[in-house]
């Protein structure tokens, strides 16, 4: 149905848009929790060597490129012209509302701020579906309470934007605790989403700057701008690939070297 491509030594899951709704049908038919990460090149720069984090994506039932930039290497404009989930975007889009049409979610975000812009986002892009819970990290709401909360709610779907490495510790202990259906991991690509759903103030509005109040906010996550991030990565992952390499050689040489004598 999908492939994998491996990128900075994670693995990622390449689909179209209608084997992905396939996916998420299949999960909110399921009685038990399954998991989807979606990432960035910044959590893959910074997380791809941490053991944790990638028992927990190895555990997890999809990981999707939640930016495109991530797909350079691997002809990106192409696969998004095929009808390929190459972004977070496209991932939403793939969920249509006749699927959640009915549904309930459960918010874990990292504090009021990130609320306000998830509760834009699903009231400008998916009124269909209630939400029936809200957690913030600045709460000092303990897991086990936050367990028993979502359990509570019975919610379909979770939506989580914990920091890092602490989301994924969370999922690895409490996932067989959940009662739910799917949880979507949006941490990594949380920054990305609030930018590209900016709230422009009233007063640049009657200014009429809004447009280039958004326009100078998004430069962060361009795509122009990320793929150039991308390259220069991959460049620095290579090179201490090789290096690694040239170490183990080196190693080995010299244990045959004082084999000899």
């Amino acid at each position: 149905m999908g492939n994998k491509v491996k990128i900075m030594g994670m693995e990622l899951d390449i689909l179209s848009e209608d084997a992905l709704r396939k996916e998420f049908e299949g999960f909110l038919s399921n009685d038990f929790l399954n998991v989807i990460h979606l990432i960035s090149l910044d959590y893959m720069d910074a997380f791809e060597e941490n053991e944790q984090i990638q028992e927990t994506l190895g555990e997890a039932d999809l990981v999707l490129p939640g930016e495109q930039a991530i797909l350079s290497s691997s002809h990106v404009d192409v696969l998004a012209t095929g009808g390929m989930v190459v972004d977070y975007r496209i991932a939403g889009r793939a969920c249509g509302k006749e699927m959640l049409e009915g549904r309930t979610c459960y918010l874990i975000l990292r504090d009021k701020k990130e609320a306000r812009v998830v509760y834009r986002y699903l009231a400008s892009h998916h009124k269909e579906l209630e939400v029936v819970g809200l957690y913030t990290s600045d709460s000092g709401v303990t897991d086990e309470a936050l367990v028993n909360d979502i359990n509570t709610g019975l919610p379909d779907l979770i939506f989580m934007s914990m920091e890092s490495p602490h989301a994924e510790e969370w999922l690895h202990d409490n996932r067989a605790k959940i009662n739910a259906k799917l949880c979507v991991v949006l941490g990594s690509v949380m920054d990305m989403i609030i930018r590209e759903n900016i709230h422009i103030p009233r007063c640049l509005k009657r200014l009429h700057l809004g447009k280039i109040y958004t326009h100078v906010a998004r430069i962060p996550y361009s795509n122009m701008w990320r793929r150039r991030i991308f390259r220069k990565k991959m460049d620095n992952y290579n090179s201490r690939k090789l290096m690694e390499i040239a170490d183990v050689i080196e190693e080995l040489s010299d244990e045959g070297e004082n084999k000899r004598q």
